[in-house]
């Protein structure tokens, strides 16, 4: 019957027994892999179906009770405890021996337990997922050319304020002190009306300068990400008043332009939540520099927020800064999580490789 029931599945299936030999191979499988069952039925080199040297399926990692260390060796960060079987594994890669042009499967292996519990076995299912990777991949390389021509845009629009507004207001400001320093037949009146032009002239001045380090950092361009972080980190304390604070863990190091640009966005987003809505009275923003690449956390201590179940949620409810923050860390490969509760303050963690 269960032989049945595995053969009729259109998921390509396998099991293996304590020893690793297989027992069922079905037909979905068949047609996955291009062999037949009468070839490996009874046989331990069901790995010959997937990989060009020896090593050991998922399944045979499960049926040896492998531990969440034991399979981080073969599949890295690719894998995962499954939500719904106790004791089992899911993992997605990419396979080259599959198809004319390698497959990328999706697959699970569970234990098979006997009566007292014990591991006699395992089965692991496979899903093609090359077309939706392929959708993925698409999707990627748009959002990234959409993300590229606005930073650019960015940068054409920063430049042009710099040379040319920013100009014209430092040269009338400086005009106007001049004109106030010499001798001149101007009432107190009007000297006074004259030095509120010049401090709101001022004031507009600053607005401008901050408003095109917003829009291009020139520090970010020039020494790079963790100066850009240390600035923004200490213009929200000189600005509004709260305590910040940026730490370095590890060595110190220059990444790519694009991914120093998107994780120095992230922060920037996470910042100005924190100055809009956090109504926090400390901060703490950690960059921790790894083998694999480099971490950043952006901590406070204000009124939190009620999170969304699904991150397909964010735009209906008009959290689209949290959006852009998960599009900028998926451009990279990396992962972002956000943590938060009313009144418990709000975590941001971004990890990406390097």
């Amino acid at each position: 019957m269960l032989s049945k029931i595995i053969d009729g599945s259109a998921i390509p299936s396998f099991v293996i027994n304590r020893e690793h030999k297989l027992t069922y191979w079905n037909t979905a499988i068949e047609a996955l892999t291009g062999r037949k069952r009468e070839d490996v039925i009874g046989k331990d080199d069901h790995w010959r179906s997937f990989y060009h040297q020896k090593r050991p399926s998922m399944a045979d990692l499960i049926v040896e009770g492998a531990s969440a260390e034991d399979i981080e060796i073969y599949y890295r960060d690719k894998f995962a405890k499954s939500a719904l079987i106790e004791g089992a594994y899911e993992a997605q890669d990419f396979f080259p021996e599959l198809g004319e042009n390698g497959k990328w499967l999706l697959f699970t292996a569970s234990p098979i337990k006997d009566d007292n519990g014990e591991i006699i076995g395992a089965i692991e299912t496979l899903l093609d997922i090359s077309d939706r990777k392929s959708l993925e991949d698409n999707l990627r390389y748009y959002v990234q050319q959409i993300t590229r021509a606005q930073e650019e845009e960015r940068k054409v629009i920063a430049r042009e304020l710099h040379d040319d507004m920013a100009q014209i207001l430092g040269s009338l400001s400086r005009r106007l002190d001049n004109l106030l320093r010499k001798k001149h037949g101007f009432g107190a009146d009007d000297v006074a009306a004259l030095q509120d032009i010049q401090t709101l002239l001022n004031q507009g001045l600053q607005s401008m300068n901050n408003f095109i380090q917003n829009l291009r950092p020139s520090l970010l361009d020039d020494l790079g990400l963790i100066p850009a972080l240390r600035s923004l980190t200490n213009n929200l304390e000189r600005t509004d008043g709260t305590l910040a604070e940026f730490k370095i863990l590890g060595e110190e190091r220059r990444l790519s332009d694009e991914t120093e640009l998107s994780l120095f966005r992230i922060v920037q987003e996470a910042l100005n939540n924190v100055r809009r809505h956090a109504q926090a009275t400390e901060v703490n923003v950690l960059a921790e520099f790894h083998n694999g690449g480099i971490k950043l956390t952006v901590n406070d201590n204000g009124k939190g927020f009620e999170l969304q179940r699904s991150m397909d949620d964010l735009p209906r409810i008009g959290q689209l800064g949290l959006m852009g923050m998960h599009e900028r860390a998926w451009l990279l490969g990396g992962t972002i999580e956000v943590k938060s509760q009313p009144g418990k303050g709000t975590t941001v963690l971004v990890d990406v490789p390097a």
